[in-house]
């Protein structure tokens, strides 16, 4: 039974508290003798000369004989440009460190530990590495009310004491700081806790003499100024009238727009109320958005984001675009893996699930798309003020999406119905994109381009929205084609696209 195990994570998630207690209860167990705690990195198995790796490597392995060889940030063994760009040794630490295992695999405990996207990159170093280690482990980044825990224990364990005001301050704090991929989680804690008492000591230091109840307390004042007003500041002036300008001029889509500023609206009012100290409805931020392809589901969703972030309720309001090959994995465990990862990078922002019924096919019995839905309802409930998740699809497929977990349904209050555009508006989404790429359409095009677009068929593929872009690309080419009969065409030729460089539309559809 292999015993080595990949700690995955962000840092300061507690990866080498809980390898140096695995090694000491593995030593409880008699499965090693020592149970010691050898911690290495690059720096510490990699050598600047050919041959000198190997010695190094083995030098540190063995200094954990016994007991377990942790290894932090271990993908760095294993650069992307594997070594190409240069004369890299850590594919020689990682190829030495797979023999070592074998060698000794019943002596050592080996747990490799970083990111883990990265960490798929350093698996791929050695075809002997991954079945080295038989278990992955997730270390979430913590909450805030986890992270205010974390202070309050090093408070107690230093005779201070946290007033009820300072830990709703300091949950506030922990709320307004960007969650990167860098976030130190319990280290930003311990670093905010020191923070706290030497601006304590500025503080007494003032005042003269201090009581020991005094010295005992930390106060919201203690944290640094950005965290002691609100956690988000008043919106810029008229951002959110300015988006929602840039949503109405959107072509078509009508209900869609009423159904987003209302939701603007409402959310704009909880806010007032939360700030003016009433009691506020708590109001489902995510949305399923249903329809055909083209319909400008995906503009839509990147302007509810940039909505958000204006009033205030988002941090970043990134898109994040993700399909079914994005969050579902090949082996079990991996898919988990996959949806954290992509959830992570929308935190702050939107997570825009394209095609979401892919994950409930008909027949699942051996598919990982429900793991995926799984984990997706389970990170929505633990941060569910940090990301927006719009999942996206025709409208008979997405009930069969919202089915596939109980708890999926009850996630998402809203769904907004996207229409097919009509003959009109596709001519004037045509237009439009014609006369940013400089083209003019005179009337007989504009005529020519509405009976097409009435032809053609409006089948249940049909592209709405990409499907002008398609017609618009097809005309230019022949505009082209007709244009190279001409000797010194004019700049109004070059500029003028004509009726007969619209294509019939069985053509351009097929």
């Amino acid at each position: 039974m292999s015993r080595h195990m990949i700690f995955a994570g962000a840092p300061g998630t507690g990866k080498t508290t809980v390898s140096r207690l695995y090694g000491r209860i593995l030593a409880a167990l008699g499965v090693l003798p020592g149970g010691q705690l050898v911690e290495v990195a690059r720096a510490d198995l990699v050598a600047e000369h050919i041959g000198g790796t190997a010695v190094k490597t083995t030098e540190r392995f063995r200094e954990a004989i016994g007991g377990v060889l942790f290894i932090d940030e271990a993908y760095t063994l294993a650069p992307v440009d594997g070594g190409g760009s240069g004369h890299d040794f850590g594919r020689e630490a990682v190829d030495t460190l797979v023999k070592l295992m074998e060698d000794h695999r019943d002596e050592v405990v080996v747990i490799v530990a970083g990111y883990s996207a990265q960490m798929r990159t350093f698996l791929a170093a050695n075809p002997g590495l991954a079945s080295r280690f038989s278990k992955t482990v997730e270390f979430e980044s913590y909450t805030s009310p986890e992270l205010v825990q974390i202070v309050e224990r090093l408070c107690r364990s230093h005779h201070y004491a946290l007033e009820y005001d300072t830990r709703i301050a300091l949950e506030s704090w922990f709320e307004s700081m960007p969650r990167t991929g860098s976030f130190g989680n319990a280290r930003v804690a311990r670093q905010t806790f020191e923070e706290m008492v030497s601006r304590q000591a500025f503080r007494l230091s003032d005042t003269g003499a201090a009581s020991g109840v005094e010295l005992a307390q930390l106060l919201p004042q203690d944290l640094a100024e950005p965290a002691a007003g609100p956690v988000d500041d008043e919106p810029p002036a008229g951002a959110v009238d300015t988006l929602l300008a840039r949503l109405h001029a959107m072509i078509g889509l009508d209900a869609v727009k009423q159904e987003v500023a209302d939701l603007i609206d409402l959310l704009a009012a909880v806010r007032t109320r939360v700030r003016a100290g009433l009691p506020a409805p708590s109001v489902s931020r995510h949305l399923v958005f249903s329809g055909p392809p083209g319909t400008g589901k995906t503009t839509v969703a990147r302007l509810y984001g940039q909505l958000l972030t204006a009033l205030g309720v988002l941090r970043g309001g990134q898109l994040v675009e993700v399909a079914r090959a994005d969050l579902v994995g090949e082996y079990v465990g991996h898919t988990a893996q996959r949806t954290r990862e992509a959830f992570d990078r929308a935190r702050g922002g939107v997570l825009f699930i394209d095609e979401a019924y892919t994950l409930a096919p008909a027949d699942a019995r051996n598919d990982f798309g429900r793991e995926a839905i799984d984990t997706l309802v389970k990170l929505m409930e633990d941060h569910r003020d940090e990301v927006v998740v719009i999942v996206a699809g025709y409208e008979a497929e997405i009930e069969q999406f919202l089915a596939a977990n109980a708890g999926l349904a009850s996630r998402f209050s809203r769904r907004v119905h996207f229409a097919p555009y009509t003959a009109d508006e596709l001519v004037a989404i045509f237009e439009g994109l014609a006369r940013a790429g400089g083209y003019d359409c005179p009337g007989e095009t504009l005529a020519a381009l509405r009976q097409h677009f009435e032809q053609a068929p409006h089948g249940r593929a049909f592209g709405n929205g990409r499907y002008a872009r398609q017609v618009l690309d097809e005309a230019v080419t022949r505009q082209a084609g007709r244009l190279r009969g001409l000797t010194g065409p004019t700049v109004a030729d070059l500029r003028t696209l004509r009726s007969e460089d619209v294509t019939p539309a069985t053509a351009v559809h097929a």
